[in-house]
């Protein structure tokens, strides 16, 4: 696919206590080696905490973590205090890593509410620990590409995995499988959809291109196209097209098709 990297979070909770402990959570996957050989890899990180921000540094209108302020005339000023904090947090994640680059995700699910106000805050926070620690600490926006980019240039003799990462569990006795076989006639349901969709989208265009079709005839489909794109796509869904959605939620989606079809 032309990938470099891909970053995860979802790892068994043994595998990964065990990775932390030893400096793997960083790997080049192999998968099925035995078909594939050594040619086909990746370059593997684990993410430390999920895809969360920092403990206490959630910085949306959502939480109740506190900005991060600058301004010492200010009441609020609490740049120091909210700086060593951060620290123990990046030396305990660097612990765990093979280089001195670190990887750290800022949001969640349902986060950027405001996205302003969490990006004063990872403004200021930039600013003060470049200034104040950038001996030891240098921080920036950045990218996966970035990263990788940064760790490959320590030339590190990266573990390597070979064995697939399902099923797995993120506590004892919670297992994650049945994706495959997970409510079925929603599967079916979906790729349906798709086949009226695709099959449908050439009828259309039949019609779109001819140029005796009014232009409000041409508005409702694409309308209705665009509808029923939307609605494929949200089956998506890793919590639709699995099956793992609470029931509501199914029925939405079923609902959705239906719509879209008719």
């Amino acid at each position: 696919m032309g990938f470099d990297a891909w970053f995860f979070a979802r790892l068994d909770y043994k595998d990964k206590e065990k990775r932390l402990n030893d400096k793997e959570l960083e790997f080049v996957w192999r998968p099925s080696t035995e078909h594939l050989g050594n040619d086909v890899q990746i370059f593997t990180h684990t993410l430390y905490a999920h895809y969360s921000a920092p403990h206490g540094f959630d910085f949306d209108s959502t939480s109740n973590d506190i900005p991060w302020v600058n301004d010492e005339k200010s009441k609020d000023f609490n740049s120091e205090s909210e700086a060593q904090a951060l620290i123990l947090q990046l030396e305990e994640r660097a612990d765990h890593y093979l280089t001195d680059d670190i990887f750290v995700l800022f949001g969640e699910d349902f986060k950027w509410m405001n996205a302003y106000q969490y990006y004063d805050s990872l403004d200021n926070m930039i600013e003060y620990m470049n200034t104040h620690h950038g001996d030891r600490y240098h921080l920036k926006y950045s990218t996966p590409s970035d990263y990788v980019d940064a760790v490959f240039a320590h030339n590190v003799k990266w573990p390597t995995k070979y064995d697939d990462m399902f099923p797995y569990s993120d506590n004892p006795d919670a297992y994650w499988t049945g994706y495959f076989s997970s409510r079925p006639n929603d599967k079916e349901y979906i790729r349906r959809a798709s086949y009226n969709f695709h099959a449908s989208s050439q009828q259309f265009a039949k019609t779109v291109i001819d140029q005796s079709t009014d232009d409000a005839t041409i508005k409702n489909i694409i309308d209705a196209k665009w509808e029923m794109l939307d609605d494929i796509g949200i089956n998506q869904h890793h919590d639709a097209v699995t099956g793992t959605g609470k029931q509501a939620v199914a029925n939405d989606y079923a609902w959705r098709l239906f719509r879209g079809m008719k």
